[in-house]
């Protein structure tokens, strides 16, 4: 509860109740005790309660776990990021180390020791410019102007976009936004942002209304042979799979929005792949092989 009212400048009792899992007697039952311990909590009629201006929790006490779980945390930021925010990140771990009790330290030392991570070569900078300049977008809710080059239809394009929020996934940066072009909610890779203006107007953040989308189904046997590398780096678009008779493979079915979304990954399985549906993309790929053989010949 002290948690709760010190990250919060103000909690009523339901609010507290229902973060808790507890009945609002209990609440009150609870800040009676602490107010009792010394606890400075202000209490306001009809609005809910507050810890008194200047009142602070003692140092916390991290348990084994805790420990571990933070320290693991910042290693892996350690490895894969530069800039400002990893300095501070060590400074914070030098701190911890010095408050942790010596049982505490010398277990969490033990376990982060046998805990590795491979991390890819290049280590994203958490103070690129382009990097910063978005977060302060997004955080005074600022439209942004992009300059855009998109790989499924391989054209540039200007966008008018209001700035969600940024993520980071298999090594690659992406904002993602209301674009007022497509007028639909879309993700940007930052390295295929060829200009990006920030515009002084401001949007009010709404939560779109969900696009009626329709997915492709794209259906692939698999010889046997690979199932279980396949099942080992499957792609995220995988729904289910069904076993054919005889043992002649397996039939996977994908979802996609585009089927590029999903054409690299299979032509990384050579002829180990056979793509049964959809017609468009069999004939794709078939092309694509006429195409090479006749470079090689």
């Amino acid at each position: 509860m002290l948690l709760l009212l010190q990250r919060n400048s103000r909690l009523r009792a339901q609010d507290l109740a229902a973060r808790l899992e507890v009945s609002k007697r209990t609440i009150y039952r609870d800040i009676t005790a602490l107010s009792e311990m010394g606890v400075l909590i202000v209490s306001l009629p009809g609005e809910g309660y507050e810890l008194m201006e200047g009142y602070y929790l003692p140092p916390l006490v991290f348990s084994p776990h805790e420990a571990t779980a933070l320290f693991l945390g910042a290693r892996l930021l350690l490895q894969q990021a530069t800039g400002a925010v990893t300095a501070n990140a060590e400074q914070a771990l030098a701190k911890i180390t010095v408050i942790l009790p010596k049982e505490t330290r010398q277990r969490v030392e033990s376990l982060t020791g046998i805990i590795g991570f491979i991390s890819p070569p290049a280590r994203f900078d958490l103070d690129e410019p382009q990097l910063l300049t978005l977060q302060q977008a997004i955080q005074r809710q600022q439209v942004i102007h992009l300059r855009y080059h998109s790989h499924s239809q391989d054209e540039t394009t200007e966008r008018e976009v209001e700035p969600h929020q940024l993520f980071y996934s298999e090594g690659v940066w992406y904002v993602a936004g209301y674009c007022r072009l497509r007028q639909a909610m879309r993700s940007f890779r930052l390295s295929r942002i060829e200009r990006l203006t920030v515009r002084p107007q401001q949007f009010v953040r709404q939560v779109p209304e969900p696009e009626n989308v329709e997915l492709v189904i794209v259906q692939v046997k698999f010889a046997t042979e690979v199932m279980r590398w396949v099942r080992e780096r499957q792609h995220y678009a995988f729904q289910h799979e069904e076993q054919m008779p005889d043992d002649q493979g397996v039939v996977m079915t994908y979802r996609v929005h585009d089927q590029t979304e999903i054409l690299p990954w299979l032509r990384s399985w050579g002829v180990a792949a056979e793509v049964l549906t959809p017609r468009e993309l069999r004939e794709e790929i078939r092309q694509e092989a006429i195409r090479l053989a006749e470079m090689l010949t």
